[in-house]
């Protein structure tokens, strides 16, 4: 296990595509070649002051210097970046899974924000905003030009005190005001947990944060107690978050003293770290997995995959192998709160894999993935995904077609616990299109009716059920999970 240098202020996690990043607090002091090293920063100094100064309209100095900094870390690794204010809290709070603020995911559609899902029991939620709202102003400021990220930030505030947010609803004629206390919302790791029979068990792991253990564990005691002999741990979408969570979870399927993962780099040295308490599942373990489980995602599969402790379904991970580190560059006056998230390691399968895609010279250098080989975690059984055909798909979702349409189609539908688009809502759906000035190849709609049912379902349930219906409801027509139970039941 790691024995961390004294003096350092350690928590180490596994970077992954949105919630990125290992933390270590560095120690001030950094030794380097003071010579070689102040002459680079004459030079560096030299072109600043001179594009400064002589450039032919005018720069701003901040902007050139955050420009110079992101250029040095993403020549090193896309991993390696610089973090401005904003881009540090939102890491702060994804990996501590809360914020203040009022509940809800919120996007640009048709160049309106809007929300895209109140989270349920918060209070946008309790306050009844719906997905499909447009937010037209925060405390009587027009949205109008204004990012998602200046949305958030000015949505969200301290426990207790309110915000107001003017919205206008499809069907209404007239705007609403919400006038919504803020809270501490809290983002849960598992937001679905539950028996799909009477011997298995479900658990929906969405990200790698401070709580996920405890998260994992408490489902899993539950499931256990409900009868599930076997369970299948979703890993899909994954893309990972904190290191240690990771080592946690896989504690949880693997017996106390088992190797885990290794790291290895030139700054840190080689760790081994190995499981420690006793295994909280003796059943038969399937993990699902895809091009979206990235990082601790990875860690969590191959610790399993080696130690023959769980059967692996669905397609080849991302291919994540890398940690990084964290360093709090503290308050700047007049800038804000800055970080650096920096390589310095790669992790090791149990077995001495090296899953790392993005250190591969190829890759860097835009190789096709396909010539690329011994990257990611290949699952033991491959389920095809089906591939999209034409330009309809992408159209649609660029168009956010379906998010329009199934805000309408709840208010003049009731929605069954059993619903799925059926033959009537795709008919109607396809006329919807024709409406609003789509076109396509023959053949196209039909080939793609999957990804069409499967967008429209989706949806649909956002704005009728909370998150752990949505995956009760989507399992019956999952591939991969339909996949799983085959195993259960014919075993390989």
């Amino acid at each position: 296990m790691r024995k961390f240098l004294p003096g350092w202020i350690t928590v180490v996690l596994a970077a992954g595509l949105l919630v990125t990043g290992g933390l270590i607090i560095l120690p001030s002091a950094i030794a380097y070649d003071s010579v070689s090293t102040n002459s680079s920063l004459e030079l560096f100094m030299d072109v600043f002051s001179r594009t400064s100064v002589t450039y032919v309209d005018s720069v701003d100095s901040q902007e050139l210097i955050e420009a110079a900094l992101r250029g040095m870390l993403e020549s090193l690794d896309p991993n390696s970046i610089l973090l401005d204010p904003d881009d540090y809290e939102n890491l702060r709070i994804q990996l501590s899974g809360s914020f203040e603020g009022v509940g809800i995911t919120i996007g640009i559609r048709d160049e309106w924000l809007t929300v895209i899902s109140p989270v349920e029991g918060t209070p946008a939620f309790r306050a009844g905003m719906k997905a499909g709202d447009k937010i037209v102003e925060i405390d009587d400021i027009s949205t109008v030009g204004l990012t998602t990220t200046e949305a958030v930030m000015m949505i969200r505030g301290p426990r207790g005190s309110t915000v107001v947010l003017t919205i206008v609803r499809p069907g209404l004629p007239d705007s609403l005001d919400f006038e919504i206390e803020r809270d501490v919302i809290d983002l849960p790791s598992v937001p679905a947990g539950f028996m799909i029979n009477d011997e298995t068990g479900y658990i929906r792991l969405s990200r790698f944060g401070e709580e996920t253990t405890k998260e994992v564990r408490n489902v899993l005691r539950t499931l256990v107690r409900e009868g599930a002999e076997n369970l299948i741990l979703d890993l899909r979408g994954n893309a990972g978050g904190l290191f240690t969570a990771a080592v946690e979870v896989a504690d949880l399927f693997l017996p106390s003293g088992t190797l885990v993962v290794s790291t290895r780099g030139n700054a840190v040295g080689e760790d081994n770290y190995y499981t420690v308490s006793r295994r909280s599942f003796n059943g038969v373990l399937a993990v699902l997995i895809d091009g979206g489980s990235a990082s601790s995602s990875e860690i969590v599969a191959g610790a399993l995959q080696d130690n023959n402790a769980a059967i692996l379904i669905g397609s080849r991970t991302f291919g994540k192998g890398s940690v990084q580190t964290l360093m709090d560059l503290g308050e700047f006056p007049n800038l804000g709160h800055y970080g650096v998230k920096l390589t310095t390691a790669r992790y090791f399968t149990p077995d001495g894999r090296s899953i790392d895609r993005t250190m591969n010279d190829n890759f860097m250098n835009g190789g096709e993935e396909d010539t690329l080989e011994n990257w990611g975690i290949v699952p033991d059984i491959i389920v095809e995904t089906q591939e999209i055909s034409g330009s309809l798909p992408i159209e649609l979702y660029t168009a956010s077609v379906c998010f329009k349409y199934a805000t309408d189609y709840v208010l003049e539908h009731d929605i069954d616990t059993d619903f799925w688009p059926d033959s009537a809502c795709v008919a109607d759906f396809r006329s919807y299109l024709s409406e609003e000035g789509f076109e396509w190849e023959d053949g196209e709609f039909s080939d793609n009716l999957f990804y069409i049912e499967r967008s429209l379902f989706t949806e649909i349930a956002a704005r009728t059920w909370d998150r752990e219906m949505y995956y009760r409801m989507m399992t019956p027509h999952d591939e991969t999970v339909q996949r799983a139970l085959q195993y259960f039941r014919d075993g390989e």
